[in-house]
């Protein structure tokens, strides 16, 4: 109760004030050892990993320009969708039009970038991509708010746009749309301080999904078994029949909770 009801004070200042600074610059860190606490035979996969993904992916302007910690973040995520796109064996388009839902700081938005331009493309392809985002305006330690770090992270991205707003149904606007971690349950909603009448987990599916173009590929990751599980009762009600479902494990980085991933296509007809 005390979290709903300070959200519903907070979440509408901070929607109002919209605060933004200027100047924020992402500090770079060594990339050297980065795996150096790991098992040997675990930092040993993941090195190899990592010097593939680099090359692969052209992730040369990240690792010069990134925090250490941020930069294996971004190597696993490229690894957890590149996983999702293998899965699923569906070509991206010449020009993809993506759409990357509740995107936060975007901290990963590096990575989604370099896998929408060179999956399967090593020449690169043209990307189209927005980051949609319904609390950009929270404000961080550093007196910075969220959308001036994804600006900061997004930088020097061809074709990338930030969107400060929550998502709404863009009718088959979309070739592909990543939902990375949304809230499924209201106590997290609360938590991460959004209003009580914002949450609607279903009700943002069925407008993802109505924003895919015949055949477009949706990609999910959740956080824990629970939370993947409730995601499968809600794809079942579109209906939505996933192509693949994983846990996706990587020494790369870790968390607290497991990650789960869940791929979609939209019927072509």
């Amino acid at each position: 109760m005390l979290d709903a009801l300070r959200n519903a004070i907070d979440y509408p200042l901070r929607e109002w004030v919209r605060w933004r600074r200027n100047g924020l610059r992402v500090p770079n860190e060594s990339k050297h050892a980065l795996f150096a606490g790991l098992p040997p035979a675990e930092c040993a996969q993941a090195e190899g990993t990592a010097a593939r993904l680099l090359v692969t992916y052209a992730l040369q302007p990240l690792h010069a320009h990134s925090r250490a910690d941020n930069y294996r973040e971004n190597l696993f995520y490229l690894e957890l969708l590149e996983r999702a796109l293998d899965s699923a064996a569906r070509p991206l388009p010449a020009v993809v039009r993506a759409a990357d839902v509740g995107c936060a700081a975007w901290n990963y938005v590096a990575a989604l970038h370099a896998l929408l331009r060179h999956w399967q493309a090593p020449a690169g392809r043209a990307v189209q991509l927005r980051g949609f985002e319904a609390d950009a305006y929270r404000v961080y330690t550093n007196f910075h708010s969220r959308h001036d770090h994804a600006l900061a992270n997004m930088r020097a991205l061809a074709g990338v746009e930030y969107v400060p707003r929550a998502f709404a149904a863009e009718p088959h606007a979309y070739n592909l749309i990543t939902l990375l971690f949304p809230f499924l349950f209201g106590r997290d909603h609360l938590r991460w301080g959004l209003p009580r009448p914002a949450f609607m987990p279903a009700a943002l599916l069925r407008s993802v999904w109505a924003s895919l173009q015949p055949g477009g590929l949706l990609i999910i990751a959740n956080q824990g078994a629970a939370e993947h599980a409730e995601q499968q009762r809600l794809l079942a009600q579109l209906p939505a029949c996933p192509l693949a479902a994983f846990e996706h494990a990587s020494p790369l980085f870790s968390y607290a909770l497991a990650r789960f991933v869940t791929v979609t296509a939209k019927p072509a007809g």
